[in-house]
């Protein structure tokens, strides 16, 4: 998906992408590298939970992988292969549900640190005589 395809989602949907464990997993592996198909089963993802992600335009083929290999493809015959090894990238949503899971880390992290700054715990140290 490019910039020019602003595809509208409901808070609703996209709620439900950011709560689905496969999708959390796959944007958060792509945040660390580009990667094919094949490599994102190596991360013992299934071909359904890549194509649902494929298909709620959270992840996409990158074009330049699939336009270099459209002549491999005629050459070799082998057109399995050649998806497998096609490159994926995460779309705008799929940078949209990574900034939304970075964010949720980050308010943890926060109120998490807050809560060491101050012992409240019952079991502190006591100021009585």
């Amino acid at each position: 998906m490019t910039m020019s395809e602003n595809i509208a989602i409901d808070d609703t949907h996209l709620t439900e992408l950011i709560r689905n464990p496969t999708v959390v997993r796959i944007v958060s592996i792509l945040e660390l590298a580009s990667l094919s198909i094949l490599e994102l089963l190596e991360y013992n993802l299934d071909r359904r939970e890549i194509n649902h992600a494929l298909s709620e335009r959270v992840i996409a083929i990158d074009k330049l992988t699939t336009s270099s290999r459209a002549s491999s493809i005629l050459l070799s015959g082998d057109h399995y292969y050649n998806f497998l090894s096609s490159k994926v990238r995460l779309t705008e949503l799929g940078l949209y549900i990574l900034d939304s899971i970075k964010g949720e880390v980050l308010k943890k992290e926060l109120v998490y640190n807050q809560a060491d700054a101050f012992d409240v715990s019952p079991f502190g140290p006591t100021t009585r005589p």
